[in-house]
């Protein structure tokens, strides 16, 4: 089942991560306490969401909108999440990024990302059962000089209702 992230799922849920997710988060993010990370995470500009085990929650994930037109999907677990979930989880994220790619969508975004460490391969085939394409590696560019994949679903631009060169 799954709601609207609340800070409490957030700190559930960050509180107990998996230890390869707290390995990308630390990369992306640098070294910061599992509250901080919890309150960043319900406080991100976009919708998140809570998957919830057994009536507990187990993992989250949402869209960060970083412009009006581009997003980078996120999501984290704990261990307890069972192997089964993951088929809910991967078809409730390709619903996410199909209504974030619909140009009628109120939160349309014709780029949207998904950042994954290098050598991770669980977590490349998971942005890769989404529908992405991978752009490319990003050398050193976590705090500790790990790389990060770049991974993308590239719309059409949404079309402009003016023009600043009229």
């Amino acid at each position: 089942m799954f709601r609207t992230l609340s800070l409490a799922d957030a700190l559930a849920v960050c509180s107990d991560m998996r230890a390869r997710d707290w390995q990308c988060v630390r990369a992306i993010c640098g070294d910061l306490s599992a509250e901080d990370f919890a309150a960043n995470r319900w406080h991100t500009d976009g919708p998140a969401w809570t998957f919830l085990q057994d009536g507990k929650p187990a993992a989250i994930g949402g869209l960060s909108f970083s412009t009006g037109w581009s997003a980078v999907f996120w999501m984290v677990a704990t261990p307890a999440l069972a192997h089964q979930s993951w088929r809910n989880l991967l078809r409730h994220a390709r619903t996410v990024l199909a209504n974030v790619c619909n140009p009628d969508h109120p939160h349309y975004r014709h780029r949207v990302e998904v950042h994954t460490l290098a050598g991770w391969k669980e977590a490349d085939a998971f942005a890769e059962r989404l529908g992405l394409r991978l752009e490319g590696r990003r050398f050193a560019v976590g705090c500790g000089g790990e790389d990060v994949n770049v991974w993308v679903r590239i719309g059409a631009p949404k079309e402009k209702a003016w023009r600043p060169d009229l």
